[in-house]
């Protein structure tokens, strides 16, 4: 099992910050994760799923997507499935000044002969999932920032 975990903050409040981890539309912006959807009309609550496809790598293919804790502006974690992996992907906002404290972690668990990968692909993961979180913060707070492709499932 590969665990990852970054804290950055965000210079927008806690409800902004909220909306874009809702907006899947928009995650191809800044996650390697495109053509992402909610399933169904409404908002989303815990239980809503969705799909997503990874574009390119050794990971490419479909992924589906169930929410599994919602707390608005608070928590959101979502279980992602994958061909080659499972993954747990939480995301906690703290209010700070005006701003947002933004912990992004998850755990991801590969299966059958992916399994042999963990070990050589841990920090690039790890890595990967830290740049979605500047490019994030990036996005909401109007700077400008490459989208580097980065390794790893998110």
């Amino acid at each position: 099992m590969i665990r990852y975990s970054s804290t950055h903050t965000i210079d927008r409040p806690p409800p902004d910050v909220f909306d874009a981890l809702l907006d899947a539309p928009r995650y191809g912006e800044w996650t390697e994760m495109q053509d992402t959807t909610w399933d169904g009309d409404g908002p989303v609550r815990v239980g809503t799923t969705g799909s997503s496809r990874m574009a390119g790598g050794p990971f490419a293919g479909p992924l589906r997507m169930k929410v599994v804790e919602l707390e608005p502006s608070r928590r959101f974690v979502v279980h992602v499935s994958h061909a080659k992996f499972d993954w747990v992907a939480s995301t906690d906002l703290e209010a700070d000044g005006s701003g947002t404290r933004m912990t992004y972690a998850g755990e991801i668990r590969f299966r059958g002969v992916q399994r042999l990968l963990e070990p050589f692909i841990r920090g690039e993961v790890a890595r990967g999932e830290a740049k979605e979180v500047e490019r994030l913060k990036a996005l909401l707070e109007g700077t400008s920032m490459s989208v580097e492709s980065a390794p790893g499932p998110g």
